[in-house]
């Protein structure tokens, strides 16, 4: 008890340190896998173990992004949401890509404004138990407008045994004389998954903090293009192709697989992330009841502006 107290000591003493990001997941994310690799050895479990693991969850990560935070030019958002229209009542082809562009940038800073509302520091915070509520305030929106979009979850999509939503809009765009169905994904609360406090490989050898399952890294630590989670952090939405479906999925799948099964579970070449994705039938897994006070239209769509 006393060596676990020690590495305890240590988690909390780094906490508090000034050091910048890089150093400090390096630090935690060894300290936190020997604390748990001798925490299952000597069958012992520390509330103060616990008291840390919530205190540090937006302490460091191992992939830092900050959300980038744009404030859309009101009359170009009434020239993207006009586009949509004319292209709903057959006046026009499709709309731009600069256009879904404003119309992203809108639904996504819609959603961190109304975090802030909830008192929420998005530039900080990891967002850790904000995903159906960001899923509902950036895919309401578009549904709202009259486009196609999906309701997802990572468990559907990929086996990930812990919740999750977010969603993708598919867009008419029509450039250069051809009309494309583009398709985004949206994931406005993805940096949960980067905190140290479970991008370390002593998930392994613990059990979740809430549900008492067997659990594994988050997906931050499987993945392997750092510019790719970098930009769908910053963004919150990135174009939905078969390589981004990967990029994406992969990593949930990842974390999906438990320390007894990571020799039974290593082909991942038979799953179709991208599909998975597109053919999801859900639904938003929020009350609108719980929606009330907070912005889930455009401007033109309703009476509440976000004021951007």
């Amino acid at each position: 008890m006393e060596e676990l107290n020690e590495i305890l000591q240590l988690i909390e003493d780094t906490y508090f340190s000034v050091i910048d990001n890089d150093k400090k997941h390096e630090i935690l994310s060894k300290l936190w896998a020997k604390y748990y690799k001798k925490s299952k050895e000597k069958n012992l479990t520390m509330d103060k173990a616990y008291e840390l693991y919530l205190l540090g969850e937006s302490e460091s990560y191992i992939i830092n992004q900050k959300p980038e935070r744009i404030s859309v030019n009101n009359l170009d958002l009434v020239s993207a949401l006009s586009s949509i229209q004319d292209y709903i009542n057959g006046i026009k082809n499709g709309i731009t890509h600069k256009e879904a562009e404003i119309l992203l940038q809108w639904a996504v800073e819609n959603v961190r404004r109304n975090l802030e509302l909830l008192f929420i520091n998005v530039e900080t915070n990891s967002l850790n138990g904000f995903c159906e509520l960001g899923q509902a305030l950036s895919i309401m929106p578009f549904e709202k407008l009259g486009l196609k979009v999906t309701k997802n979850t990572a468990k559907y999509c990929f086996n990930f045994p812990f919740n999750h939503a977010f969603g993708t809009v598919t867009f008419p765009i029509y450039e250069n004389d051809i009309l494309k169905q583009e398709t985004y994904l949206i994931d406005t609360t993805y940096r949960q998954f980067f905190a140290t406090v479970r991008c370390n490989e002593g998930r392994y050898y613990t059990k979740d903090e809430n549900l008492r399952i067997d659990t594994a890294p988050d997906p931050g630590f499987f993945v392997t293009d750092i510019s790719f989670s970098k930009e769908l952090m910053k963004k919150g939405y990135t174009i939905l192709n078969r390589e981004t479906a990967i990029l994406y999925g992969e990593p949930f799948y990842k974390s999906s697989i438990k320390l007894n099964e990571l020799n039974l579970k290593n082909n991942l070449s038979g799953i179709d992330y991208y599909n998975n994705i597109i053919s999801e039938k859900g639904e938003f897994l929020i009350n609108y009841s719980d929606l009330d006070g907070l912005n889930i239209e455009f401007p033109e769509m309703g009476n509440k502006i976000c004021g951007l």
